[in-house]
This record gives structure tokens, C-alpha cells and sequence, in this order.
């Protein structure tokens, strides 16, 4: 008995200095991180911050809008980049300036990691598909999915966009038909997931009419995932997983995250037993379905003969499903919101339309290269609106050098696209929604780094 008492006081004791000199050397890591980060980026104008809090704390970085503020105030003040700190020893290197990013892709491709960059707290959702996988497993998954994306395979999708377009008319119509004003952001949503599942998954739901319990349970839990998301991301203390995982907030966005698999998880399914079926019967060549997304995820094999795993398919359409329709909603959106602020320039995009769909009720194929002033206006939505206003990378292994400044590694850099969009020297009046600016004898053609709302470098 004592024995085993002195073996269970041994373990104790070397779990217990084992979890201490852990501890004890990641405060020694952060320590030393502050010292060197601080010393280093003194170069780089910072504002100013509380020791514990940094920059959030009231006044400062409080919400979107006050950051939207504060990086176009700067950029607009003349500086390239600036650094907040979130919390004491967290700094974000925000980019403002096409000069400063273009210096950054050639010296960077990694992506930001860390739970404070805020990717990861997207990951129990969508996994680890395309959009937070790097190195070798980006490039395999990269260049399987590419055969999705074939010019051949989209112009089958331009009839689901018409068909979903003719529902949002109609539903439109009748619930303004008394006058009164709606939301059109939910219309919008949904008109964009409609499409989104039927193009990439071949998925015949009534969405934007009448929506099944599971449809309806998939779209609400992506809503309030998206609000739980930004919840946690505004409060410090629950970036800790540990923390977060026992918050209500950590249980109902686990909860809502089974409900997504779920949705998606059953098209999956029974996708996989189609295709299982096609192999022993013969599909008459009309009633045969055209190959999407989902098929080819499926069916792609590497140069060793090795498809995507059943993990791999659920994180890829997860990322796709949603990646595919939010931000194109958001993007259309606010397109529309511009159309009704503006009704000189509404004219102006019905008649190019007028001119060249004619009669039709439908776009074609044909029709797309041939618009003139709508694709000005969609541009400057973009560039006015920008659906996606930062993205993270980082330098995990050495220093770089932006704008002259050494920027110590392990350092989360953020580019902001809102504020290169609106910095004064790239866009004069910057703040006056001009589709014209992009009309090709307006442009000097300088930098493609100043307009960039899908990014820019390599994919």
C-alpha cells in the first residue's frame, strides 16, 4: 500500500512541476516577446495604448466601425502601416498602403494562425479546407479542386443564377407590393445559398420559398455562428479555448456547428450513394446530372492515386458553402443599396442592361463581356464597400522588413483592404461612390495592389 501511494505521489509530483515549468516558460516567452516586439516596433507609428488592455479598451478599438476609423484616419494621415495591440502583448501590424503589401507577398505567404488572428476561431466550423490548409496539403487539395473551376463547368451555373434571380423578383415584388420597406440582406442570403448549393452540390432545395425544417435550421445556425464568432473575437478572454469551451456562448456554437455537418453531411451521403449506383446501372444520356463540385471533390485522385479524405470533403464543402454565398451576399447587398442611393447611376446600369440583353429575360454566356457601365459599378461597389475588409498573414519564422521597418516574426499583419480602398493617394474624393473612376481612360493603370477585394499575389 505504501508503495503505491509513494508511485501515485511521484506522478503527482512530476505532473505537477512538469504543468508548472510549462507555465512558467510560456510567461517567459511572452515576456521576452513583449521586450523584443516592443524595442523593434518602436519605428512603426503606434497609438497610443493602456499596458494591460492596448488598444481596445473604450475610445479606441471598440467595435468594426471604430476600427474602420481609426485604419483610414491613418492611411489618410500619410502612414503606410501602423501597429495596435490587442492586449499587452499581441501586436497587429496593419497595412495600408498597395506600396507596403506589395513589399509583404514577396516576402510572405503564410497565413495567420494563431487564435488571436482570428482564422482559427472559423476552424470547428469549416475545418481545415482551402481556406486555413498551407504548404503541401494547400497544393495537393489546390490543384484536385481545380477541375471545378473550369470556364466550362461555370457557364452551366448562369441559368441557376437566372432561375434564382426570377424567385428574389417575385418575392420582392410581393413583400413590398403595400409599400413598405424590407431588409434585403435575408433575401439576398438566401438567394445566394440557393445558388450556392445547387451549382456546387447539385442540391434541388426551395430555399428562398419554402424552406424545410433542416434548410432553415442550416441557415439560422450559420447566422448565429457568424454572430458568435464576433462575440468571442470582441472579448479577449474567450480567445482561450479553455475558457470558451465552458462559456454557454462555446457550448451553443459547438451545438450549432453539429447542425451545420449535419446539413451538409447528409448531401454528402447521398451524393456518395448516387455515384455508387451509377456504377452498376445505366443512366439514359438525358436524365444524366452535370458534373459539380461535389463530383469532383469525390472523385479526383492525386498523382498517387489518393482521393480526399471523408474529413477533407465535409471541410471543403463547408468552406465552399459558406465562403461561396456570404460575402457574395454582403457584396450584392450593398450593390443594391447603392442602385437606390443613387438613381442617376441606376439609370445608367439599367440602360447598359437594356442595351444588351434586349428584350430577354435571362442573361446569357454571351451577354457578359459585352456590359460596359455595370461592370464600373460593381468595381465600385467593391472598392466603396469592400464585403471583405482585412485579411491576416504572418511571418512565423524570421523578420521582415515594410515601409523601411523591421517587423519581428510571429507577428500578426493585417492587411487592410478597406483602408487601402479608401486611402486618398490611390483614390482621390475617396469617399464619393464614383463608378467612373474605373472607366479604363480614367484609370493610369499604376498598381493593381490599389484595388484589391479579392486580394492579390499568389493563389
Amino acid at each position: 500500500m505504501a508503495a503505491i501511494l509513494t508511485q501515485i505521489y511521484n506522478v503527482l509530483y512530476a505532473v505537477f512541476f512538469g504543468a508548472l515549468f510549462i507555465i512558467i516558460w510560456k510567461i517567459y516567452k511572452s515576456v521576452w516577446f513583449y521586450i523584443e516586439a516592443n524595442i523593434k516596433l518602436r519605428a512603426v507609428h503606434c497609438l497610443p495604448r493602456h499596458w494591460l488592455l492596448g488598444n481596445t479598451r473604450k475610445g479606441q478599438v471598440e467595435d468594426s466601425h471604430s476600427y474602420t476609423d481609426i485604419v483610414v484616419k491613418a492611411a489618410n494621415a500619410g502612414h503606410k502601416l501602423i501597429c495596435l495591440w490587442t492586449g499587452p502583448v499581441f501586436p497587429i501590424i496593419a497595412v495600408l498602403h498597395p506600396d507596403t503589401y506589395r513589399e509583404l507577398i514577396k516576402q510572405t505567404r503564410e497565413k495567420a494562425t494563431s487564435s488571436i488572428d482570428g482564422y482559427p476561431l472559423f476552424q470547428a466550423w469549416i475545418g481545415d479546407g482551402i481556406l486555413f490548409s498551407q504548404g503541401k496539403k494547400w497544393e495537393r487539395n489546390r490543384k484536385l479542386l481545380t477541375p471545378a473551376f473550369h470556364f466550362e463547368i461555370l457557364k452551366g451555373y448562369i441559368q441557376v443564377m437566372n432561375e434564382g434571380s426570377n424567385v428574389l423578383l417575385d418575392k420582392l415584388a410581393a413583400d413590398t407590393s403595400d409599400g413598405r420597406s424590407v431588409d434585403i440582406f435575408p433575401y439576398i442570403c438566401r438567394t445566394t445559398l440557393d445558388a450556392m448549393l445547387r451549382c456546387s452540390l447539385s442540391y434541388e432545395g426551395n430555399i428562398q420559398n419554402n424552406a424545410t425544417a433542416a434548410e432553415n435550421n442550416y441557415i439560422q445556425a450559420i447566422q448565429r455562428i457568424t454572430d458568435i464568432i464576433w462575440l468571442r473575437a470582441s472579448q479577449p478572454h474567450l480567445f482561450l479555448m479553455p475558457l470558451f469551451n465552458l462559456h454557454p456562448l462555446g457550448k451553443e456554437f459547438y451545438k450549432l456547428c453539429d447542425q451545420v455537418h449535419e446539413f451538409t453531411g447528409n448531401i454528402i451521403h447521398a451524393r456518395i450513394k448516387e455515384l455508387e449506383k451509377t456504377k452498376t446501372t445505366e443512366i439514359p444520356e438525358g436524365k444524366k446530372r452535370r458534373l459539380d463540385f461535389l463530383d469532383i471533390l469525390l472523385t479526383a485522385k492525386d498523382n498517387e492515386g489518393q482521393g480526399l479524405s471523408s474529413k477533407e470533403i465535409q471541410d471543403e464543402v463547408d468552406t465552399f458553402t459558406f465562403e461561396g454565398h456570404d460575402t457574395t451576399a454582403s457584396a450584392i447587398s450593398w450593390a443594391i443599396y447603392a442602385l437606390g442611393k443613387y438613381p442617376e447611376l441606376q439609370e445608367k446600369v439599367y440602360k447598359d442592361v437594356c442595351e444588351v440583353v434586349g428584350d430577354g429575360d435571362n442573361v446569357t454566356k454571351d451577354h457578359i463581356g459585352r456590359f460596359t457601365y455595370l461592370p464600373l459599378f460593381i468595381k465600385e461597389t467593391l472598392r466603396y464597400f469592400t464585403p471583405v475588409p482585412t485579411i491576416i498573414r504572418s511571418n512565423l519564422t524570421s523578420s521582415i522588413v515594410l515601409d523601411g521597418k523591421e517587423i519581428p516574426p510571429n507577428v500578426s499583419i493585417a492587411i487592410q483592404i478597406y483602408a487601402i480602398h479608401h486611402n486618398e493617394d490611390i483614390w482621390p474624393n475617396h469617399m464619393v461612390f464614383d463608378p467612373e473612376r474605373f472607366n479604363i481612360s480614367q484609370r493610369d493603370d499604376t498598381d493593381v495592389y490599389g484595388f484589391i477585394p479579392f486580394s492579390a499575389g499568389s493563389r
